[in-house]
């Protein structure tokens, strides 16, 4: 009777000691700062070449995620047969030919132009001035404008409002070219990409013309250039436009990197809580490397650590209900195009996407917190469910302790963060969103964004508060709900 008798005791507190272990805070451990410094020296050195999008740097990016993944044994997403989802992409590189009453004018010297990423071909098209729109007739045709100031963006603004429908782009005149371009050059001579899958919106060219350019003209332009703000023949076109935009173009491959950790549950694991970072980031500028190692080198190897602590409970057999899916993204710095394209051709169907938690620069401290660690930037929270927001305010309070800011989690933004990263391609199909976000910094997108200038412990932690966030949603019986 004494030998039962104890062996009851010892399993009644056996059973009372395992009731005691919190599980995700054990697998929690698996998130560790030496790993995560290990892994970013690797993606952020000079030899991954700033991981561009399409380019060889972004692709040994993938291999190198592949390999880990495949290391830690996460499964191929369903219906893939490897980790890596591809899709091509339109490099446009800006430049091209333009001519005003069969004036040729040259890209840069006489002309720039943006809001046209395509190749965009202008035949023959009557150049009227915003007066003259009223009694022109309704075949298309471009507005031109004499610029007042360098205030661009409002100038512009002002013009598109109301703007007919046969308008299909504006010709800005300044007489302050160079400053204007020394301004702009950056926005408007860096190449750009698209989907080459997408169905490309009807673009809008802003074009901009060197009026010193424009000498020889006068008699030819119906008066817009003589100054005296008179157009003697108010139905007359200005000029023709002819032109080619965008004449150079290439096709290039990229991927999202899917990593699939199925949930424990037969009914729930068909259901996913997805985890993103972008990989990619802007390459190589004049032979300098920008190794982009908090943008967004710090959300990629956050991944990592989080799908070694999921894996590690599901091989114990302690993995939650719902599946997982680890996603490092690419295309990102070109126009969330990755996300883009798996929102598009997602893999498990949307309805069935309980959440996207989204990590971009979570490894610096911004110009608001210099002297204080301890914080992260919480976008979108409970933009489409207050569920979410409630489930991560108790993970942190219960596990975390990080200081939540909220100053950028507002649609009225002027950073307009919420529409800035792979999360909003989630949000705008109605699935729950949480971006964390340490802020920007003097590095950002600058060459000197390196592995050194990286607070590991910072990203650790962050790492952590997601992961216990993701736990919850992907164990939790019930799902969240939207508002």
């Amino acid at each position: 009777m004494k030998g039962i008798t104890s062996l009851l005791f010892s399993s009644a507190l056996c059973v009372c000691f395992s009731q005691q272990v919190d599980v995700p805070k054990k697998y929690s451990s698996y998130i560790d700062e030496a790993d995560l410094k290990k892994n970013l020296t690797v993606i952020a050195s000079d030899e991954y070449l700033g991981r561009e999008t399409g380019k060889q740097g972004q692709k040994m990016t993938a291999e190198f995620l592949s390999a880990y993944f495949k290391k830690l044994g996460c499964s191929f997403a369903p219906g893939m047969s490897g980790y890596e989802q591809y899709f091509d992409v339109i490099e446009s590189t800006p430049g091209g030919t333009m001519s005003l009453n069969g004036l040729n004018l040259n890209f840069k010297t006489d002309f720039i132009y943006y809001s046209c990423k395509s190749k965009t071909s202008l035949e023959n098209l009557p150049v009227y001035t915003n007066e003259q729109l009223t009694k022109a007739g309704k075949e298309p045709c471009y507005l031109i404008y004499m610029l007042k100031s360098l205030e661009v963006r409002k100038e512009v603004a002002a013009l598109k409002k109301d703007l007919p429908k046969h308008v299909k782009g504006i010709i800005l005149v300044s007489d302050q070219y160079t400053t204007l371009y020394e301004y702009m050059e950056h926005y408007v001579t860096t190449k750009s990409m698209y989907l080459a899958d997408e169905k490309r919106k009807e673009e809008f060219p802003i074009l901009f013309v060197n009026k010193s350019s424009l000498q020889g003209l006068n008699k030819k332009s119906n008066g817009f250039l003589s100054g005296t703000g008179k157009i003697s023949k108010p139905t007359k076109p200005v000029f023709t436009l002819n032109g080619q935009l965008n004449t150079q173009e290439e096709r290039l491959k990229s991927s999202n990197v899917l990593a699939y950790i199925e949930g424990s549950d037969p009914v729930l694991s068909k259901e996913v809580v997805v985890i993103t970072a972008h990989y990619d980031h802007i390459g190589v500028d004049h032979g300098v490397v920008y190794n982009g190692a908090d943008d967004d080198g710090t959300g990629t190897v956050a991944l990592l650590e989080l799908a070694e602590a999921f894996m590690e409970a599901k091989k114990n057999g302690e993995g939650p209900k719902r599946s997982i899916l680890i996603m490092p993204v690419s295309g990102e710095e070109k126009g969330l195009l990755g996300s883009n394209y798996y929102s598009s051709h997602p893999v498990i169907p949307l309805a069935n996407t309980v959440a996207d938690l989204n990590i971009d620069m979570i490894g610096r401290n911004d110009i608001g917190h210099e002297k204080d660690t301890n914080y992260i930037y919480i976008i979108g929270s409970n933009m489409l469910s207050n569920d979410l927001h409630d489930v991560n305010e108790k993970a942190n309070e219960k596990y975390t302790r990080v200081k939540l800011d909220y100053k950028f989690n507002s649609l009225s933004d002027p950073n307009q963060f919420y529409y800035r990263s792979d999360h909003y391609n989630f949000a705008k199909h109605s699935i729950p969103v949480i971006f964390y976000f340490s802020g920007v910094h003097e590095d950002y997108h600058q060459p000197t964004d390196d592995v050194e200038k990286i607070i590991f412990s910072k990203v650790e932690k962050i790492a952590r508060l997601v992961f216990y966030t993701a736990w919850e949603l992907s164990d939790n019986p019930k799902r969240i709900r939207l508002n």
